[in-house]
């Protein structure tokens, strides 16, 4: 069996730093800020986006998918698809959009992924 050399000392411990050393980027900061605001005044539970983002992802089919999600719980995306009236193909490429950022969650039912909301609000940070 190998046996491995301790660590040289000059590698620094991961967890020792002083955090005025971190350059923290102030939209993040922002953003943090304002998610914890929303939290002590009824609002936990809540993704906050950049603008930037939310303007790349939120258009009036998915906004419709979101509405629908809020009120329902289909068995699958070809169900949401056909309870709307889209193209199954659209509505998951568009629900695969929603879940990379986390907007939306997969729940197995059998064979099927059933879309749900993955958060009770979804809010976009503030513009200034």
């Amino acid at each position: 069996m190998p046996e491995f050399e301790d660590p040289p000392a000059s590698v620094p411990d991961p967890n020792d730093f002083e955090s005025e050393d971190v350059d923290i980027d102030e939209r993040l900061e922002l953003r943090a800020a304002f998610s914890e605001t929303l939290t002590q005044h009824g609002f936990p539970d809540t993704l906050v986006l950049t603008r930037e983002r939310a303007e790349d992802i939120f258009h009036d089919r998915r906004i419709d998918l979101l509405d629908h999600l809020k009120d329902h719980e289909p068995d699958s995306v070809r169900a949401l698809a056909e309870e709307l009236g889209y193209d199954k193909g659209v509505v998951s490429r568009d629900l695969q959009k929603l879940a990379r950022i986390d907007v939306i969650e997969y729940v197995e039912e059998g064979r099927a992924k059933a879309p749900r909301l993955k958060h009770n609000h979804v809010a976009i940070e503030p513009v200034v």
